[in-house]
């Protein structure tokens, strides 16, 4: 039986909801908080140190070799599981030899 379009419907309101659920849910109010202390003393400098990349990352690299195995072994199993669901016709009976 086929959904009917109520149900599609809600099925698209909480997916919807489920996507801006986390977000939602992380958000922090904007503006001074009333609840904290003021530090008197100024904040702690950081220092940064920014270095330019050497050029080819191969651990990256790696990462995405492997998950591209992996999704081509994972799409090449689906396949094959399928294939072999289907039904194919019976053989004929073979014809008595005399």
């Amino acid at each position: 039986m086929l959904p009917t379009q109520g149900t599609k419907k809600a099925v698209a309101l909480a997916l919807a909801l489920a996507a801006i659920a986390p977000a939602v849910a992380s958000a922090r109010p904007v503006g001074p908080d009333t609840n904290s202390f003021t530090a008197t003393s100024p904040p702690a400098t950081q220092i940064v140190r920014v270095t330019t990349p050497s050029g080819f990352d191969w651990g990256d690299a790696g990462i995405g070799a492997a998950g591209g195995l992996a999704l081509s072994i994972l799409g090449l199993g689906a396949a094959l599981t399928i294939t072999q669901r289907r039904a194919r016709p019976p053989s004929p009976p073979a014809a008595p030899t005399t």
